[in-house]
């Protein structure tokens, strides 16, 4: 038999390495989401508090919900806000994941270690984040009961990073099957991502600039991910 005749079976990726890659990217992921948050952070330093505050009381004249209009919309924004916490998002992730094990293909494995991945670190790297920056949140009227410090913030960063995920793995899926309609995903990943964010800032609990830094980092996120996908398949 020639000698070359086992090289082939020597290029085959384990379940092992795959998993290393993705915890690879991951890693790299954590650092960059990380890393966005402190640089958003030194650039509202360096531009000023003062003129950080005008742009966040700019932008919360416009979706903080006044009093003729909170009454009608509180329902619909305390629903939608109620996405983004803890508890439903952990219910979600568990669900997602065990949904992709159960496919028991070796990329579908991979997307659910991506699921509860994106949804472990989003929240403890927000919690770590919150701890270190200790921003205190807007002095508003909050229209739900809040804890914890309010830079970045959580629900921005859980829809971008962790609900984020569940609309590119639809993306990536639709692509491979060659379907069409790609930007179907897009959209209402897009509007559902939009929307807890605002939905933050509408309530009164979070300032502008807390839900575009979370977003900022989830997105980071998403971008290592979507590398670490594509080198495992």
């Amino acid at each position: 038999m020639p000698r070359n005749s086992y090289l082939p079976s020597s290029s085959v990726s384990t379940p092992g390495m795959l998993l290393r890659t993705l915890l690879n990217w991951s890693l790299a992921g954590m650092a960059l989401s990380a890393s966005v948050v402190f640089i958003l952070a030194a650039l509202g330093a360096r531009v000023g508090a003062d003129d950080i505050i005008r742009l966040d009381d700019w932008i919360q004249q416009l979706f903080y919900l006044n009093s003729d209009s909170r009454l009608h919309l509180f329902p619909y924004t305390s629903f939608i806000t109620a996405l983004g916490s803890f508890k439903i998002s952990a219910v979600a992730a568990g669900g997602f994941a065990l949904l992709l094990f159960t496919q028991r293909s070796p990329r579908f494995v991979i997307y659910g270690y991506t699921v509860l991945g994106s949804f472990a670190v989003m929240w403890i790297l927000n919690t770590l984040l919150k701890e270190f920056f200790k921003r205190s949140r807007p002095e508003l009227d909050h229209l739900l009961v809040v804890h914890g410090y309010s830079f970045p913030s959580g629900h921005a960063m859980i829809s971008m990073g962790f609900y984020g995920m569940l609309f590119v793995i639809w993306a990536i899926e639709r692509q491979r099957n060659n379907s069409v309609g790609l930007w179907l995903p897009v959209l209402c990943g897009i509007i559902f991502i939009l929307l807890i964010g605002i939905s933050r800032i509408m309530l009164g609990v979070h300032y502008p600039t807390d839900v575009f830094t979370g977003f900022a980092a989830g997105l980071a996120w998403i971008f290592c991910m979507i590398k670490g996908i594509k080198r495992t398949s």
